[in-house]
Parts: C-alpha cells; sequence; structure tokens
C-alpha cells in the first residue's frame, strides 16, 4: 500500500474509531444498569456508601454522563459519515464508488465486497488500492487522523 493509499484509508476508517469509543459507552452504561438492578427505588436514607455518598444518586449521574457522551459521539459519527460520503461521492467510477461506501460506510470486509462483486478475494484487493488512489485526490490533507 502507498502513503496515498494508507493515508485515503486511515482518513475514511476514522469513523470506526467512533464507532468503538461508542460500544465501549455502551458497555458501561450497561454495567451501571446491572449493578444498580439490586439496589431498587432512590432512598436516599438507607443506601449510604463507606464514604457516605449514596450509591443509587452517583450510579445515577455517571449513567446520565455516559448518556450524554453516547449521544455525543452519535451526533459526531452522524457528521463524519456525511463528510465520507461527500468525499467518496467525488470518484466518478460508480463501481469503485461502491465498493467504497460497501467498506467505509456499511463496515464490511473487503472479502464481502468481493463476494458481493462476485470476484475473488485477491480481485478485490487489488480494487481496494484502486479505490483507494481514486479517492485519495478528494480527501482533505493535512487533518490530523486519531
Amino acid at each position: 500500500m502507498t502513503d496515498n493509499q494508507y493515508y485515503a484509508h486511515q482518513w475514511l476508517s476514522r469513523m470506526w474509531y467512533i464507532d468503538i469509543e461508542i460500544e465501549q459507552l455502551i458497555v458501561r452504561r450497561e454495567a451501571i444498569v446491572s449493578s444498580m438492578s439490586g439496589i431498587g427505588k432512590y432512598d436516599a436514607e438507607h443506601i449510604p456508601t463507606q464514604n457516605g455518598e449514596n450509591a443509587t444518586e452517583s450510579k445515577n449521574i455517571e449513567y446520565s454522563i455516559i448518556n450524554g457522551q453516547i449521544d455525543k459521539k452519535l451526533s459526531d459519527l452522524s457528521t463524519e459519515n456525511i463528510r465520507t460520503l461527500e468525499v467518496i461521492d467525488k470518484v466518478e467510477d460508480n463501481m469503485l464508488r461502491g465498493m467504497l461506501k460497501a467498506r467505509y460506510l456499511n463496515r464490511k470486509t473487503w472479502k464481502q465486497i468481493g463476494k458481493d462483486y462476485n470476484y475473488e478475494r485477491s480481485r478485490a484487493f487489488d480494487y481496494r488500492k484502486i479505490a483507494l488512489d481514486a479517492v485519495y485526490p478528494f480527501i482533505p490533507k493535512g487533518e490530523i487522523i486519531t
């Protein structure tokens, strides 16, 4: 993979990191819900922790914070998906554009894409490089990809 292809791939894949963060937050939120299932209804007088805090209240606050973080990440993901779609739509070749959408917006593997297009896996990987070369000129340059 050339440097240009690698940069295009990294830029197009950046939403996957947001997906991972969302999944981690959802797992944390589910853990909070599980830990609260034995607490029952909110009762400020009967559920103090060792340091005097109310366990239910602190869990509710943490749950609320995590929900806010998930909402923010979902908004970020939506914005980045739109930006990615705008870049991919600039590719003139319909097949390459479809492959790029399948990979970077629908999160399919190149093996799955090859199957969809009735190509052997090795041929799908050849198209991967061609597609990345085709989209590279439209990728915003100079963005820090995290």
